[in-house]
């Protein structure tokens, strides 16, 4: 039996797991193939694994020849999200995967006509994901390792994890992945649960995090993860307008933190509103800076490589801003 080719349009789905296709095999040598393979001139559309099933069993495979003129990438987004079970992540993944073959298809001299081609927009709606899900699959599939996409393919990491944990050095990458996510989830929870006992936040609610991280053993990239998951399952916070809402409702001068990262009150003066915003900004940038614990020799020696040019950004910002502040504090307090 001539092997066929696979058009690259089949290949956008994850690979079955070796003990689904082993599962495959064993079930066509018994029962024939149940679904045909869906084909068009020499290439395989749909089907690959029923396809190296068939050659393993020694059974000879059906084909559905599929017409030129025919959407490809409709045809086999149908065809497999009716038979598999995926979650959001996984279909981020083929999303991307469509983006990419677009591109493809853009650059190539050879263009098949009857591949659409996706802009990241067409591919998340045509998997049901959003425009984000599909930017954090195409970072996984860019700069991460390849266990990092083969964890988000099997449903085992979600993507916004694993695109997190792709900003990172190759080594680090891997070294993540040492621990399940199931334990990475477990621990995740553990934090949430402690916090929430407390009830607790900001500084006290990171030392819970970090006594745990510590217990655990957990290194940078891991405790990565497991603040992704943490903010995975956090309860969305109130917009603007709730937030105004729930102020208006609560005790005189209740601010309540919206999901524009702002604080709101109730309807009142709106420059002494805004100044409330500014200070609080100003105290959640300075409260942690002036409770480090370590030397400046110190911190100088933890930062990472790769986040070299992050700092040299933040120290241009911050330094003259602090400068001036201090200046200005020094002159008023003298």
């Amino acid at each position: 039996m001539e092997q066929l080719k696979f058009h690259p349009v089949s290949e956008i789905f994850p690979s079955m797991p070796p003990a689904e296709f082993d599962a495959l095999v064993v079930d066509i040598t018994a029962n024939g193939l149940r679904e045909p393979i869906h084909v068009m001139g020499d290439s395989i559309i749909d089907g690959r694994h029923r396809y190296l099933a068939c050659l393993q069993a020694g059974v000879e495979p059906q084909f559905v020849v599929v017409p030129h003129g025919c959407d490809l990438n409709a045809l086999v987004i149908s065809l497999n999200l009716r038979r598999r079970h995926l979650n959001e992540s996984q279909r981020a993944m083929v999303a991307a995967r469509l983006e990419t073959l677009g591109q493809g298809q853009r650059a190539s001299s050879a263009r098949d006509a009857n591949l659409h081609v996706c802009t990241r927009d067409e591919a998340a709606q045509m998997l049901a994901v959003s425009r984000r899900s599909v930017a954090n699959a195409a970072k996984v599939q860019v700069d991460g390792v390849p266990e990092l996409g083969v964890a988000v393919d099997s449903g085992a990491l979600a993507v916004s994890t694993a695109a997190e944990l792709a900003r990172l050095p190759e080594a680090t990458q891997r070294d993540a992945l040492t621990r399940t996510p199931q334990e990475i989830r477990a621990i995740a929870q553990d934090v949430g649960n402690r916090i929430h006992s407390a009830g607790v936040v900001g500084q006290s609610a990171v030392r819970i995090f970090d006594a745990v991280a510590q217990e655990s053993g957990l290194d940078g990239a891991q405790q990565l993860a497991v603040v992704q998951v943490l903010k995975d399952q956090a309860t969305p916070l109130p917009t603007p307008m709730q937030a105004k809402r729930i102020a208006s409702e609560g005790a005189k001068g209740l601010l309540v933190l919206g999901s524009d990262g702002c604080y709101h009150t109730a309807p009142g003066d709106p420059d002494e509103n805004a100044r409330m915003q500014q200070w609080l900004n100003l105290r959640e940038g300075l409260e942690p800076l002036a409770k480090l614990k370590f030397s400046a020799n110190e911190a100088f020696a933890s930062i990472p490589s790769y986040q070299h040019k992050n700092v040299t950004d933040w120290l241009c910002s911050a330094v003259p801003y602090l400068n001036q502040l201090n200046s200005l504090w020094s002159q008023a307090h003298a």
